[in-house]
């Protein structure tokens, strides 16, 4: 673990290893705070005169401000993420809160929302509201540290207070039985994405700042598979698919700043490319629509039967490749920013993640979206990798604090999730857990992505003066 620490703070990229086997038949929880098994963090009785209450009292509402009456009329996440910005700033309490409540209520899942929102009712001692907002974070895993914000001044010091404060750091603490894997060289790649070859039995890697595919083994040693070059025209690598059987891989590129030596030409271009698994030739390239640039294609995924579906995040958008074209199957701009994507067993349900609004999916059959409900408790926020396991999906969600990976169960209809464990969560190797790969039962997945220390431009934050 030292070692690991080490290497993470030489800013090296690391891969954890998630046994998922000896988890099959424990019983499910969507906190690790509330999993009664051995290593786990320890249980917080609730004192009965504590508990939350079967329903909250009801407060006589105050008279609506002007300011009020126009955050009535937003209807735009940002907006209102600026308008509480602005209200901070002039440390107009009040609005604030009452921009940051509807945004909450937008994206219920966004704990860090409520977070804010919780400091924002501190400030004006409203003790009911920010306690009721806190321990509705805690009941759904989400762990912070509010003792150490001085933004909660004026309600700390009661029972109250330190029963939520004990929950959310009891939520904070490291959880899981996965293990390092292995860590990818040191060096000015961005390695982001993973795929596995069950034949050769060997890792693939992409650089985006190279474009280079890479096959890793188990110790972390790569070798160049497929170089960017004029003959391929890899544009920045950010994600794999590997289909074995029919000896495949598939290579979504961008041209992005990010790219070491891109071209102006190259700017906005987005590219399905489509090489043999065991030579590295390519085979073909598959092109975004010039109608549909810039373009920026962030996920891939491949059914069992061999068909494949790409997705830019950015404008909402979901690609199934139909014979030598990209046809798009999903534009809905009601999405804010699509990351993972996964098929079922069958091939026939297409799921992916909304970052800020949790799971969906496509009945590929009928061509009808759905929205995947979650149990009582469980937040789908921040979902940035999606894999599936033995029926189940593998979820790896990084924008939640603690960053965590979980296992969830869906019904028979594949609409719901009706079982939820946390495998792993607050792990100090988790810098930026991105994407994975499921290997028998085991999930390998990359725990510290380098996103972070990169700018817009491409520069390495760390390096800019």
């Amino acid at each position: 673990m030292r070692v690991l620490h080490f290497f993470l703070i030489g800013a090296l990229a690391s891969l954890l290893f998630q046994p998922m086997s000896a988890l099959a038949e424990t019983p499910a929880n969507t906190a690790p705070a509330a999993t009664p098994e051995a290593g786990s963090p320890p249980a917080v009785n609730v004192p009965s005169l504590l508990a939350r209450p079967a329903t909250i009292p009801k407060v006589v509402p105050r008279v609506p401000t002007e300011t009020e009456n126009q955050i009535d009329t937003v209807t735009d996440g940002l907006t209102l993420v600026r308008m509480a910005k602005q209200f901070e700033l002039a440390k107009d309490w009040r609005h604030q809160a009452y921009a940051l409540a509807k945004l909450f209520a937008m994206r219920p899942m966004q704990g860090t929302v409520g977070y804010e929102l919780a400091a924002a009712y501190a400030r004006q001692d409203d003790k009911r509201n920010a306690y009721d907002v806190l321990i509705r974070l805690q009941s759904t895993g989400y762990g912070f540290d509010p003792s150490k914000d001085a933004r909660f001044e004026k309600i700390k010091g009661t029972r109250v207070w330190d029963y939520v404060v004990l929950n959310l750091q009891a939520n904070l603490t490291p959880f899981g039985g996965g293990r390092a894997g292995f860590n990818l060289p040191a060096g000015d790649t961005l390695f982001e994405s993973i795929g596995y070859d069950p034949v050769r039995k060997q890792f693939v890697v992409a650089s985006v700042r190279e474009g280079t595919i890479y096959l890793a083994d188990g110790n972390g040693a790569t070798t160049p598979f497929i170089v960017a070059d004029a003959t391929n025209g890899l544009l920045a690598s950010y994600g794999l698919g590997v289909d074995a059987p029919r000896d495949l891989l598939w290579v979504i590129g961008n041209g992005v700043p990010h790219k070491k030596g891109i071209v102006q030409a190259d700017f906005g271009r987005s590219v399905l490319y489509k090489f043999s698994l065991s030579t590295g030739k390519l085979i073909a390239k598959y092109e975004v629509p010039i109608a549909h640039r810039p373009s920026l294609l962030s996920s891939i995924t491949v059914s069992p039967k061999g068909d494949v579906v790409v997705a830019d995040g950015v404008s909402r958008r979901i690609y199934q490749l139909a014979g030598e074209q990209l046809q798009m199957i999903v534009e809905n701009p009601r999405l804010t920013s699509i990351r993972g994507m996964v098929f079922d067993k069958t091939s026939t349900k297409l799921y992916f993640a909304d970052y800020d609004l949790g799971l969906f999916g496509i009945d590929l059959n009928t061509g009808k979206p759905f929205a995947v409900a979650p149990e009582a408790g469980l937040t789908l926020y921040s979902i940035e990798g999606l894999a599936w396991w033995n029926d189940q999906l593998i979820a790896v969600q990084n924008g939640f604090p603690p960053a965590r990976v979980m296992r969830l169960q869906l019904d028979e209809t594949g609409t719901r999730v009706k079982h939820a464990q946390a495998l792993d969560a607050a792990k100090p190797e988790f810098g930026l857990p991105t994407q994975g790969v499921v290997v028998g039962d085991a999930f390998w997945f990359i725990a510290n992505s380098q996103r972070g220390h990169y700018d817009s431009y491409g520069f390495q934050r760390m390096w800019r003066s």
